[in-house]
């Protein structure tokens, strides 16, 4: 992997760690099995907080895009694929982000 795609990686994994500690972004159970605490964590909300801090990666605004876009919020859906459309080259976009942004 490259040292850019590297770094993207890491942010991507420390944010998402640092966000767990985030009550906004995450709730607390208990699995009915092993009795043990899980947290399920929100990860529209923490891939938001990321790039609005101004880390980002293609994966990031493909996920919003997509995710906007089937819960049929296709204002934000538009945000995030225009932003991933300016900031990437077409090659490094999915055809399914493609497909998506074409009828938006």
């Amino acid at each position: 992997m490259t040292l850019k795609k590297n770094l993207s990686v890491f942010f991507i994994f420390s944010f998402i760690v640092l966000g767990t500690h985030n009550a906004n972004s995450q709730t607390v159970i208990y699995d009915s099995i092993s009795k043990q605490k899980v947290a399920l964590i929100d990860v529209r909300k923490t891939y938001e907080r990321v790039i609005d801090k101004g880390y980002a990666s293609i994966e990031m605004f493909e996920y919003l895009g997509n995710y906007y876009y089937k819960d049929k919020d296709f204002q934000k859906s538009k945000l995030y694929f225009d932003m991933l459309f300016k900031k990437y080259k077409l090659s490094q976009i999915s055809k399914k982000s493609i497909d998506l942004y074409k009828t938006l």
